[in-house]
């Protein structure tokens, strides 16, 4: 009985504590508006510091000529704490993937990617793992991550 008792115990420490396996696996998901098909399009998750885009996952990205409706993407957890985006590209190169230059055909939708080392390392009310930061009204969301819209930006801009 004793053994089954610290047997559930390192169980349930094991499951509670994430800093020992790391973080959760988690997901984003959105609807696209705006998107033609047939453009070459994909969805990147890109990091973004001092306004730019980078490209700082080694994770395959979903390209799909037919970017349209919504999206669900799994978030990578190869990369470093910071804030990312999801993004709209048009993939010129052909190569799959996100390259810096390439034309990005979403619009800013006010919300970062936040993958965080520890609560509230980039900003109050964050936890550990991925969050949504919503720099409109400061919302912050830990667990669904949903409501990730992304439009398309007008042609001519």
């Amino acid at each position: 009985m004793q053994k089954m008792l610290i047997v559930a115990a390192l169980g349930t420490l094991a499951l509670s504590s994430c800093s020992i396996f790391g973080t959760r696996s988690a997901a984003v998901s959105g609807q696209l508006k705006g998107f033609g098909a047939n453009q070459n399009l994909g969805l990147a998750i890109v990091g973004f510091n001092n306004g730019q885009y980078t490209n700082a996952s080694t994770q395959v990205q979903v390209i799909d000529k037919f970017l349209t409706g919504g999206f669900t993407l799994t978030l990578p957890r190869d990369v470093p704490y910071g804030t990312y985006r999801v993004i709209v590209f048009r993939d010129a190169n052909n190569d799959g993937r996100y390259t810096a230059g390439e034309p990005i055909l979403s619009r800013d939708n006010g919300k970062f990617l936040v993958y965080s080392q520890r609560d509230d390392q980039f900003f109050a009310g964050t936890k550990l793992g991925w969050n949504i930061y919503n720099t409109a009204n400061r919302d912050i969301q830990t667990t669904v991550l949903n409501n990730y819209d992304l439009e398309a930006v007008p042609a001519g801009q």
